[in-house]
């Protein structure tokens, strides 16, 4: 079997999908949360995923006819193969069914810290695909990612 080899336009469009399961989960989670601090997070998340979801889309505006794709290694493509064919990543209601589906907000935030890990992940091999000018953008957005992971963790020790 080929492996598959991805455009620059197909890895933003898993990134995008990436922020809309994230911005569902967060919300779907937000509305059950029990804890107003739990709630309150869920609901700033949600905001920020939905920021991120229009930075992508910009991104990939960008990317236009001018982008060149030049194949990823076979590591990185393994490596955005596992991310495509996994559910929470490219499921569209992948992130709302795990955002009703988890049995309390523990659960839900373990799964969110998942979630931040795994996209903290995959956007620093977006690093790798993108114009040098635009790599401020997504490391930006890595920052962001981390700094919901680190609220996570700390509203995590709290419960």
């Amino acid at each position: 079997m080929d492996p598959v080899h991805f455009t620059g336009k197909e890895v933003l469009d898993m990134a995008v999908k990436i922020e809309e399961n994230g911005l569902k989960f967060y919300t779907d989670a937000g509305k059950t949360a029990k804890d107003k601090d739990v709630k309150a997070l869920f609901k700033a998340l949600a905001e920020d995923e939905g920021r991120h979801i229009r930075v992508f889309q910009d991104l990939k505006k960008l990317l236009g006819e001018t982008e060149n794709a030049e194949p990823f290694d076979e590591e990185t493509e393994s490596y955005l193969r596992a991310f495509a064919d996994t559910e929470v990543f490219t499921s569209l209601e992948g992130g709302k069914k795990l955002g009703k589906e988890v049995s309390g907000e523990a659960e839900a935030i373990d799964f969110a810290i998942g979630m931040e890990k795994d996209s903290i992940l995959f956007y620093y091999e977006i690093l790798k695909m993108i114009r040098e000018k635009d790599k401020a953008v997504v490391e930006s957005l890595i920052d962001q990612e981390k700094d919901h992971l680190k609220r996570l963790t700390a509203l995590r020790t709290g419960l």
